[in-house]
């Protein structure tokens, strides 16, 4: 199986130096999940209730996936493809195991998640399409395997599951709460 992550990785990461701006690019999309996934998480919050809710447990569904791909890097640890000198590495990044991707699970947990509500399936399309991109770009900047960008699929996809299937109804009170300290302080803002 290495040897398959490895040639995929070859064909799919840069095989040159990039140009400035291609490089902007990739970089960009590469760290995307960073700023897409708060900005969506708040644009659904201020639309209604129901957006509230979505919010609220897509973030607790994810957190829970990227929790988990703590635990599985704690206790198996797989090089990065620049540990391994392998090809070439456009982004600095830390000697930390590569196993899943942490950028892929926020973007992927996040969009399976909003998914699960018939009325956000549009922008949950959006979401994991700009995943997909997030998973290219790790790749060919040097800092993930393609396996790895699977295997955040894999575990964003297995934790929403259970997290909707096993605990999504325990934390509706907490939601509720906030909602209700939601409307205390901007009541006391006006």
């Amino acid at each position: 199986m290495d040897s398959l992550n490895q040639q995929l990785f070859l064909l799919i990461n840069a095989a040159h130096q990039p140009g400035s701006f291609l490089m902007s690019i990739t970089k960009g999309i590469a760290e995307m999940p960073l700023v897409i996934v708060p900005l969506c998480l708040l644009a659904l919050w201020f639309t209604s209730s129901r957006g509230k809710a979505v919010a609220f447990h897509a973030a607790l569904a994810t957190v829970l996936a990227l929790t988990t791909n703590l635990l599985i890097s704690l206790l198996w640890y797989h090089n990065r493809p620049f540990a391994d000198h392998l090809g070439l590495q456009l982004i600095a990044h830390v000697t930390d195991s590569s196993f899943p991707s942490d950028h892929v699970t926020l973007m992927a947990g996040i969009g399976f998640a909003i998914g699960r509500d018939k009325t956000y399936r549009l922008l949950a399309g959006v979401i994991l399409a700009l995943s997909v991109l997030t998973g290219w770009a790790r790749v060919y900047v040097g800092v993930h395997y393609p396996f790895d960008i699977l295997g955040a699929y894999l575990v964003s996809g297995a934790v929403v599951w259970g997290y909707f299937q096993w605990l999504s109804a325990r934390f509706t009170p907490l939601l509720n709460g906030l909602i209700s300290l939601e409307r205390v302080v901007l009541r006391r803002a006006r």
